[in-house]
């Protein structure tokens, strides 16, 4: 996994206005989306004999390690107050993934 959570416990982030932080989620939630075409690309390569199964174990593992700091992370907002903003940008980040799910199933039933 390519990405770092923001540092939300510095004073620049605590400043920033609303919409400042909103981009910010939106931007971790643009490197989420490009790590899941990675993680597909890595099992092509698995699939085809370029990975092995310990490979693919590691990149799984990096995945667990990775919820585990998002878990801290959540932990922090809600320390800083800024738990409800993020949870907004979740929202609109859920109703994007399912407008390209519903596109995607659209596509395949044709």
């Amino acid at each position: 996994m390519n990405y770092e959570l923001p540092d939300i416990d510095t004073d620049e982030f605590n400043i920033k206005s609303e919409n400042e932080r909103i981009i910010i989620y939106r931007k971790l939630f643009a490197e989420m989306r490009l790590n899941r075409l990675y993680y597909h690309s890595f099992l092509m390569k698995f699939f085809l004999g370029k990975n092995n199964q310990e490979d693919v174990r590691s990149l799984l593992q990096s995945h667990i390690s990775f919820l585990d700091k998002m878990l801290v992370w959540i932990d922090g907002l809600k320390e800083n107050g800024n738990y409800e903003e993020f949870k907004k940008a979740c929202t609109d980040e859920m109703g994007a993934i399912e407008k390209i799910i519903q596109t995607y199933k659209g596509r395949m039933n044709t």
